[in-house]
Formats: C-alpha cells, sequence, structure tokens
C-alpha cells in the first residue's frame, strides 16, 4: 500500500523498505497455533500481508490433505508472500537419503526458500543442500548456531564467535541467501558478560544485510521477551534488520516497534537481556 493511501499519513517515521524487500525482512512462523487454517492466513494477509515477506510452513504439511495444503501455498503466492520450508524438512531429507527428491518437490510446490540448518546437518551437508537448493533456483537461508545448550544430552556450551563468523562467511561464499542465527545461540551469547560486544563482533563482520536474526516464537514466547530482543535488535541495527521466527500473532506490534510507535523503543539502546 503507497504511503498516501495510509492513514495518519502526516505522522514522521523511520525510513522502512517495502515489498519485495531484500532486507528489513520479516519471516513468520505460526508456532503453537492450535489451528493455522484459512481463516487466520486470510486475517494475517488482510491485516499484514504488506509486512510478511516469508512464511514459514512446517513438516505437518505431511499429516494434511494436500488440497489443503495447496489452497495454502495459493493464497500465500496471490500477496507476494514467499513460502519457506524450515530447516526440519532439508535435515529430514538428507538424514534419509533423499535431498534431490525433496528439493524437486519444494519447486514443484512452488516454495521460494528452503533452510539448511546447522542444527540437524554437518558442514558438507548444509553446502550441499546451498547448491542443489541454488540448482533449482530456491532461496536457500543457513541456519548457523545450536539449540538446547546445557540441556541433558545437548552442546555443553555455544560456538565461539569466531567460529560462527567463520561458519556464517563460509556459507555466505556458497551462494546462501542469508544466514540465520539460531536463536538459543544467540541468547546464551547475549546474556554472558560483554555479550552484545560479541553479537555486534558477528554481524558487524558478516554484515547486517546478511543476517536474519531470529526472536524467541518456540523458545520462549512470550511479548515480553519476543520485544526485549526485537527493540535490542531495532535499536542496535535499525529499522530494517531482518527478523526470523515471528509469531503472526505479533506481526503489527513488532512493526510498530520498527517504525517507533511504541514506548518500548523509547528506552534508548539496550544491554543485554538477562
Amino acid at each position: 500500500m503507497s504511503a498516501d493511501k495510509r492513514i495518519f499519513s502526516w505522522m514522521s517515521v523511520p525510513d522502512r523498505t517495502s515489498k519485495p524487500r531484500t532486507t528489513g525482512l520479516n519471516m513468520v512462523v505460526a508456532v503453537h497455533h492450535a489451528i493455522e487454517g484459512m481463516n487466520m492466513l486470510q486475517d494475517l494477509v488482510s491485516c499484514a500481508g504488506d509486512y510478511v515477506d516469508y512464511y514459514k510452513m512446517g513438516t505437518e504439511m505431511r499429516l494434511q490433505p494436500r488440497e489443503f495444503v495447496m489452497k495454502r501455498l495459493a493464497l500465500l503466492h496471490e500477496n507476494a508472500i514467499a513460502v519457506y520450508a524450515p530447516g526440519g524438512v532439508a535435515g529430514k531429507a538428507v538424514q534419509q537419503g533423499c535431498i534431490d527428491l525433496c528439493l524437486d518437490e519444494l519447486k514443484a510446490l512452488r516454495f521460494t526458500a528452503v533452510e539448511a540448518s546447522r542444527v540437524v546437518l554437518s558442514m558438507p551437508q548444509m553446502l550441499e543442500v546451498v547448491k542443489k537448493g541454488k540448482e533449482r533456483g530456491l532461496r536457500v537461508f543457513a541456519e548457523v548456531g545450536q539449540k538446547h545448550i546445557g540441556w541433558e544430552g545437548g552442546p555443553k556450551s555455544r560456538m565461539s564467535v569466531s567460529d560462527v563468523i567463520r561458519e556464517m562467511q563460509t556459507l555466505l561464499d556458497a551462494g546462501a541467501l542469508k544466514i540465520v542465527y539460531e536463536f538459543t545461540e544467540a541468547v546464551s551469547l547475549l546474556k554472558e558478560d560483554r555479550g552484545l560486544e560479541a553479537l555486534l563482533e558477528i554481524v558487524g563482520a558478516v554484515g547486517t544485510d546478511h543476517i536474519m536474526l531470529e526472536v524467541p516464537a518456540s523458545a520462549v514466547g512470550t511479548w515480553e521477551e519476543v520485544s526485549r530482543y526485537t527493540v535490542l535488535f531495532i535499536n542496535h541495527f535499525g529499522p530494517n534488520v531482518n527478523l526470523g521466527n515471528l509469531n503472526p500473532n505479533q506481526i503489527m506490534a513488532i512493526e510498530k516497534l520498527r517504525h517507533s510507535f511504541s514506548a518500548i523503543n523509547k528506552l534508548g539502546k539496550q544491554s543485554s537481556p538477562q
């Protein structure tokens, strides 16, 4: 929608990229929604379609009628929202030895993007998904970082800053469109002394436009937590920082933060959340 058709056109707001965007991306995922149906999607595109760039559809597609899945895909395409396959899809395909079949089907279904996740894949496997995805015209988002840090059976600690930068740059050099920084890895970093400095080092080395920072949609999920990290990211990296794993119910609240409409923004530059 053009700015002159909006309500309160006199109101001064930060410059915000418009669709089709290459920066300032919003990637939405309907985490923990009991029913993710057509009515929910219709409401989302009617109210917030201008602000949704990618919609992540999960492995639950395997359990749903094909006709229903195709209707959802068509609605998203009609509203210029790119469809995004999560890391679990490519991860499962690699583990089962059918990544070519997986990527071919995603392309046939008109998926725009696929995620390759370091959580489930080795670096050589990640590079294979990037290469094969690009060959099919898919945009590949490469996720770096670890989940379940400190959990029983999980990794004992986060990755080193130098390893994060090295992996991100390797995947970008291989042709990944964006690097998704896994939230549980980032939050582990941010809760340390000088953690914010380390995050600034990572983003500075790789480039703000090349990174998508996840918010805690699946890890924590409360608006208090989501807004705290979103404000931190916006205040340090600007209103057009790329954000991932956004709850569709919170997309307009996040846009208010990007546009400095919320009192939360008035807190100034944030230190690391504790």
